[in-house]
């Protein structure tokens, strides 16, 4: 047994953790063994109230010791207080994390008990778990480690918590922690980890850390912060000294380190640094792995990404490590696998090849004349960048039809707003109808290399199930179908006239009845679609619909005016039971419960899906999950999908719908620039139709109600959306830019006296997304006010507004529409287009908007004051420019829009 004396030093650095540090504390005084420990909590210079709270848990207890510094870091911390122990054994704990009761106990045993150099048990993250590498040796017991050698996977856990180290060792080693550096705990925990000639494994969770919600810390913004690159690689560069001292066992525990803990650095550098300062760490990156084994490189990687930059290095080739994709254009084939098309030694080899090659399709569409099928998607070659167009000649092989069609790479807007090296990463190919045989034939990309061939199967998408409908060419049926899992393939059958098409149903329903006997998902949606089909194939069936519980949008101004005016039987608009809009469509009949039975027989049988938003997300009936419902059910409905929107589309959306994501049958435009975007930037071609939005058939101006309406947009990195509950802000709402504008507009006395003078009231209509963060914003004046959204509409709000604020929101183009004068609120526009991920369109606030762009809390005020003098009157300038922007401006967007919608072709039988 361990004896009474002070066993154990208990080292804390601190800084600003007020709100987590009594936790830990708690932890450390609920040790079973807390009598056996000193502990040094060092406080490295904080400004809030963790200093007071260090030094009172220190005046309740003589073996804690509060010790404070100016701010130099945690490695100086802890440094300090490794100085001051003197008991056998030392540990570290950060001051946001938790240790479970028996923590100490059960390491300071087990290091005891073995006579070992350190003892190491296991965390958990909390409130997440984390899959770390090093974790690969627990779950099976205590155990005795003659060295790292006997479990080297934990050489990747470069931390020193939920460890117990030998102090008399440390010391003896000259390990400390390094100073003034981010990863400053790796200098200590990596070399001791080499050089321990005994460690004890104790398999029992003895560290909990922290992961917490909105987190500046350096792990999770590791590869943004240039100086980590410059630390990480001063890291590598001390271990790498250690080879001399190490056996060759040892040694190739220490290399897989240097090679796995850096591959992220070192394919990220170029997207960080220029050309000086890359070369730095391309020399210094080269001795270091000179004498590393390409075939150990290749097996510590991750994948070809990875190992680009190491090619460099053992190549010797800064272009290639500067800008790869100029030096890697193609691929070349070998025995079936392909590699990057790069000039190497037989030894380099398996640094080029390539780990995974991918091919989803996303559209099949038949041509105007029903001569050729188009198959489109793209493609992912691993390591292989693709900001040009690819070097390589590409074919679609239709397997069973002797058909290989040759392979067009397309630009692809959408992927390249997610990662510019995959630009070019589309493509297409033209399958003449006539040329397929009949059966069902699965569809490879076929690369054509001066080496040979070499094919992938290509898979499908969800937009590929989506467009996923009968193509009829004469007397040709095609259904883009799949097998398996998810390998894309081709249905053909031919046959004319009452025979084919009895034959094609005939064909169809023997997939129903295969479906139903097999009970796979949505079988008894197949049966009840089989069963009534007869009673339902001449009804054109629109569905319509928003959020499920809203009915304010373009989609509840279409309903009303099909209801009223064109008077059409077989539309429905789907709306919860319990929603307060319910109200608003009463008189106007065949509204239906969202996720009522009514509304799941409609939906099997709907010619025609219509709505503002995602179509997938607010209309399916609840627990009809998306993916299976895409795979067996929606092809057999075959319903047209149309977008109206929920605003004038003028950023670039292209990640989220473009025709390769979205896959729309009619996609609506209020302005000839936003439809010539929507046509070429997110590939809807002739499916975009000008018809403008049919709620601005309502925007007729109700002003002079002496209101202004500040209404910003959301900000996804300040939340977590009601639509993602696991999603966690990334940056605090307390002090972000966003919150302290907010509080100087409502706080500028110079408005409120503005406002009162002119006899004028601010009113605030936050996103809904951020309503629960801003409900004691506005202040308790009656010049200021928050609206309330239950009592009136946003657009009864913009229509009765004479002056409009926002910031990014696309409702600025309601308000000009109205003619209403607008300001333009842009405080944070750095923040919003690169934190926040939304990129920039064809549209710019300062060159096109129409309004004055303001980019402070003061300028705004100014603006808002300059108008109230004016009377709330538009500029010239700004009036022109709407007018020059919108295609139409009268109050006939919703016929349009019908006529749009009933010229789409029904499904194909």
């Amino acid at each position: 047994m361990v004896g009474p004396a002070p066993q154990v030093t208990i080292i804390v650095p601190v800084y600003n953790v007020e709100d987590y540090l009594p936790e830990t504390l708690e932890s450390i005084a609920a040790q079973t063994v807390f009598a056996q420990c000193n502990v040094i909590l060092v406080d490295d210079g904080s400004t809030d109230g963790s200093v007071i709270l260090a030094k009172q848990f220190a005046a309740e207890h003589p073996n804690v010791t509060a010790i404070q510094q100016e701010n130099s870091g945690p490695g100086a911390a802890r440094n300090l207080a490794l100085d001051m122990a003197d008991t056998p054994y030392v540990a570290f704990v950060d001051s946001d994390d938790i240790l479970p009761p028996r923590a100490i106990e059960v390491l300071l045993n087990a290091i005891v008990a073995n006579k070992a150099s350190m003892a190491v048990g296991d965390m958990d993250t909390f409130p997440k778990p984390t899959p770390f590498l090093w974790k690969k040796p627990f779950g099976k017991g205590d155990r005795l480690l003659e060295t790292v050698v006997d479990a080297p996977d934990l050489i990747f856990d470069a931390g020193p918590c939920h460890k117990l180290y030998d102090l008399a060792q440390l010391r003896a080693h000259g390990l400390r922690f390094r100073e003034g550096v981010h990863f400053e705990d790796a200098f200590l925990a990596i070399p001791m980890l080499l050089k321990a000639e005994r460690i004890a494994l104790v398999d029992e969770v003895v560290y909990k850390y922290r992961k917490r919600a909105v987190s500046s810390s350096i792990m999770d913004n590791l590869f943004v912060r240039e100086q980590n690159f410059w630390d990480h690689l001063e890291l590598c560069e001390t271990l790498a000294e250690l080879r001399s001292e190490l056996d060759v066992f040892r040694r190739e525990v220490l290399e897989r380190f240097l090679v796995r803990s850096y591959q992220g650095f070192a394919m990220r550098a170029h997207d960080l640094f220029e050309d000086a300062d890359l070369w730095k760490i391309f020399d210094r990156c080269s001795r270091i792995y000179h004498d590393i084994d390409p075939s150990f490189i290749a097996r510590w990687t991750l994948d070809t990404r990875h190992r680009v930059a190491y090619l460099a290095f053992k190549s010797y080739d800064f272009e290639l490590f500067a800008r790869p994709w100029e030096r890697l254009r193609g691929v070349v084939a070998c025995g079936g696998d392909l590699h990057l098309d790069y000039p190497v030694t037989p030894a380099l080899l398996p640094l080029t090849k390539v780990t995974a090659v991918g091919a989803r399709l996303e559209q099949v569409l038949l041509s105007p004349s029903g001569d050729t099928l188009k198959v489109s998607g793209h493609m992912v070659i691993n390591g292989l960048p693709m900001r040009a167009p690819l070097a390589t000649p590409l074919g679609l092989r239709v397997r069973g039809s002797n058909l290989t069609a040759p392979v067009t790479v397309e630009r692809r807007a959408d992927l390249k707003a997610g990662d510019d090296n995959r630009e070019w990463s589309g493509f297409s190919a033209e399958l003449p109808v006539d040329k397929l045989r009949r059966g069902q034939h699965h569809l490879r990309l076929v690369f054509l290399t001066e080496t040979g061939q070499a094919s992938r199967q290509c898979l499908i998408s969800a937009a590929f199930l989506r467009d996923a409908t009968t193509k009829v060419a004469g007397d040709t049926r095609i259904l883009p179908t799949f097998t398996g899992r998810e390998n894309a393939a081709l249905l053909v059958q031919r046959g004319g006239g009452t025979a084919g098409r009895r034959r094609w149903r005939r064909l169809m329903a023997r997939k129903d009845l295969r479906h139903i006997a097999s009970r796979a998902p949505f079988w008894k949606q197949r049966l009840l679609r089989l069963l009534t089909a007869p009673l339902m194939s001449r009804r054109d069936v629109w569905l319509i619909g928003e959020r499920r519980d809203t009915a304010q949008d373009n989609s509840a101004h279409l309903f009303r005016h099909l209801r009223q005016v064109e008077r059409r039987r077989n539309v429905y608009y789907l709306l919860a039971k319990e929603s307060a809009d319910r109200q608003r469509l009463r008189g106007l009949g065949n509204v239906v419960t969202h996720g009522s039975f009514r509304h799941k027989f409609l939906m099997l049988h709907a010619t025609k899906l219509i709505n503002s938003y995602d179509i997938d997300a607010y209309m399916l009936p609840e627990r009809w999950e998306r993916s299976p419902f895409l795979k067996h059910l929606n092809w057999r409905i075959a319903s047209s999908r149309v977008f109206l929107q929920h605003g004038v589309t003028e950023k670039d959306v292209s990640a989220g719908l473009h025709r390769g994501r979205g896959s729309f049958d009619l996609f609506v435009a209020s302005a000839h620039r936003e439809a010539e975007y929507v046509a070429k930037e997110l590939d809807y071609g002739d499916m975009v139709k000008t018809t403008g939005m049919p709620r601005f058939d309502a925007l007729v101006p109700d002003r002079g109600r002496r209101r202004i309406l500040f209404m910003p947009t959301w900000r996804t990195y300040l939340v977590t959306p009601s639509y993602n509950s696991s999603a966690r802000p990334r940056v605090a709402f307390d002090g972000s830019a966003y919150q302290v504008f907010i509080a100087e507009l409502f706080g500028s006395e110079r408005l409120r006296q503005a406002l009162r003078r002119h006899g004028y009231v601010l009113e605030f209509l936050p996103h809904y997304e951020m309503r629960s963060l801003l409900t004691d914003v506005v202040p308790a004046d009656d010049c200021f006010a928050m609206a309330d959204q239950t009592t009136r509409t946003v657009q009864d709000a913009l229509r009765q507004c004479d002056l409009f604020i926002t910031d990014y929101s696309s409702t600025a183009f309601d308000v000009a529409y109205l003619g209403t004068p607008l300001i333009y609120a842009q405080f944070d526009e750095e923040e919003f287009f690169t934190v926040g991920g939304y990129k920039k369109g064809y549209f710019e606030a300062r060159e096109d908007g129409f309004g004055p762009v303001c980019e402070t809390a003061e300028e705004t005020v100014n603006a808002i004051i300059r108008y109230l003098e004016n009377g709330c009157v538009r500029e010239e300038e700004y009036s022109r420019r709407a007018a020059d922007f919108f295609a139409v401006q009268d109050r006939n967007n919703c016929q349009r829009v019908a006529d749009a919608i009933a010229a789409l072709p029904g499904p194909q039988q």
